[in-house]
């Protein structure tokens, strides 16, 4: 079995081990090509004030390493 294989066994395994309906119809969503999250008004709204300050170079940005440190230090706290 190919490794493609089993990671299809192993996500129909967990459908079948499921009752979520909302799980199941996420699923379903995607599967047909749509998405199952939008984000609310001020959302989008709060992204798109975060991303103008980015291109103005107000934000303040970080590697991927620094991210990952910076999470890690939160979930200890």
């Amino acid at each position: 079995m190919s490794r493609l294989e089993q990671r299809k066994a192993n996500v129909i395994e967990q459908i079948e081990a499921t009752n979520d309906e909302h799980l199941i119809a996420a699923i379903e969503e995607t599967l047909a090509g749509n998405t199952h999250y939008a984000l609310t008004n001020e959302q989008q709204r709060q992204l798109d004030v975060s991303l103008a300050r980015y291109l103005r170079g107000e934000a303040k940005t970080r590697t991927p390493a620094e991210a990952r440190a910076r999470a890690r230090k939160a979930a200890r706290s």
